[in-house]
């Protein structure tokens, strides 16, 4: 059985990281360059900005992780459309409604459906907030041209 030295095995190991962290950073930034040029960075280095009422901001994953977020919130209204782009394409919709002293939140598909739809609440909620929602959907489609 032939041995593998340690230097060699930490060559490797070493090789690996930076093979991954490469393509990581490859991938992170190809798939948030369209969102980045509409939302540049503030003065703070954050990916955020506000127009017209609402607030839109970006999220990029963290290192080694590949969930980052888009976000666009009206103003005062206590309502946020967030957008989980997926790497290899397509989105993931939750919905955030703050109201008096509650908060919910529900995923929701492109036609702004709940995506639990045998949670009573959860239904009601949505089509309570229906026109509030398909207009944050607009707005972010606007922005990041999602569609």
């Amino acid at each position: 059985m032939k041995k593998i030295s340690v230097k060699k095995l930490l060559v490797i190991a070493l090789s690996m990281f930076i093979i991954y962290s490469l393509v990581w950073f490859l991938t992170i930034t190809i798939k948030y360059d369209k969102y980045t040029k509409a939302v540049p960075k503030n003065e703070y280095g954050l990916h955020y900005t506000v127009k017209d009422g609402y607030t839109y901001n970006i999220k990029k994953p963290f290192f080694f992780s590949f969930t980052g977020n888009l976000a666009v919130t009206k103003n005062r209204a206590g309502k946020s459309l967030i957008i989980w782009p997926k790497i290899f394409g397509g989105y993931t919709y939750g919905f955030h409604i703050r109201k008096d002293e509650s908060d919910y939140q529900i995923y929701v598909d492109e036609n702004y459906n709940p995506i639990n739809k045998d949670d009573v609440v959860t239904v009601q909620k949505v089509n309570e907030c229906r026109t509030e929602l398909e207009e944050l959907f607009s707005k972010a489609n606007e922005m990041w041209q999602l569609k």
